[in-house]
């Protein structure tokens, strides 16, 4: 009973349904901004996620530093998937502005 409740909150565990949950969430979320806010992408059985939120989108428009210096903030072993996470920000005044954010399964080259 427990598995059919966490399964029905949070999707499915590893395996391709849990990559067609998250491919469905994914879609739903984009539809809802109305804009391809998020992708996906799949190679060799691997992941590769890329999100560029709407507050993302505003900055590189109107932050007329946006293209000069950039920081790629990375860690690893953020879950039980051992995904990595890439922060991309710029700098500003006000500290650091995100611009974009990957989320990969490994750190292949290809990957990146």
């Amino acid at each position: 009973m427990s598995q059919f409740v966490y399964e029905r909150t949070y999707g499915a565990s590893p395996g391709e349904d849990m990559v067609y949950d998250l491919e469905a969430l994914i879609n739903s979320y984009n539809g809802e901004q109305r804009v391809g806010c998020v992708k996906i992408g799949r190679e060799h059985g691997r992941i590769a996620i890329a999100a560029f939120t709407l507050l993302m989108r505003r900055l590189h428009e109107g932050h007329r530093r946006s293209g000069e210096l950039v920081v790629v903030d990375a860690s690893g072993g953020m879950d039980r998937y051992d995904c990595h996470v890439s922060l991309i920000s710029a700098h500003s005044v006000a500290g650091g502005l995100p611009f974009g954010c990957s989320i990969t399964a490994s750190w292949s080259q290809e990957r990146l």
